[in-house]
């Protein structure tokens, strides 16, 4: 009798485990979780090839997206490289032209973190938010890897997080 409690206790702990992992899922992956799977891709395009650019336009208030860009350069080829992965598996990787090319090191806060640090300082939302993380402020003070986030109600502004800190930046007006 204990025996059979005990593996239908199992079964119950597995079966809720499977569908919280699958709820969780659903909502789609931060940042950093297709990370390694576009950099390998973008090595085997270009041994020189830098991160340059994270992107998402469907992500989510809690910071995650079903599809991240990564946008890599390559000095040697003066070139760009981006590899879109959505639900953990790449599903397009292409040449493209280069408009960034300011190296953004493995050294970042992923993107529930920024998300979380944005509703800290009055980043609202109710469902979506595009993150975008670059280098930004070049020639000044403040200049560094930023997450600039815009939620669906961003009334006009983006907030502006230090992807190296963590710490909010600032709210800046879109333009």
């Amino acid at each position: 009798m204990r025996s059979t409690r005990l593996n239908l206790f199992s079964i119950m702990v597995a079966v809720v485990f499977s569908l919280c992992a699958s709820l969780v899922f659903a909502g789609g992956a931060t940042a950093k979780t297709g990370l390694s799977q576009a950099q390998e891709s973008a090595r085997k395009w270009q041994a020189d090839a830098v991160l340059v650019q994270i992107i998402t336009v469907s992500g989510n208030m809690e910071g995650t997206s079903r599809k991240w860009s990564y946008l890599f350069h390559s000095p040697q080829a003066k070139n760009g490289y981006k590899v879109d992965v959505k639900d953990s598996k790449i599903d397009q990787a292409l040449e493209v032209p280069s408009s960034f090319t300011d190296a953004v090191d493995g050294d970042f806060i992923d993107s529930a973190q920024a998300i979380t640090e944005g509703k800290k300082k009055g980043l609202k939302g109710k469902n979506r938010a595009m993150m975008t993380l670059h280098i930004m402020q070049q020639g000044t003070k403040s200049q560094g890897a930023y997450w600039n986030i815009v939620s669906d109600q961003a009334e006009g502004r983006s907030t502006l997080i230090n992807a190296k800190t963590g710490k909010f930046f600032r709210h800046q007006a879109l333009k």
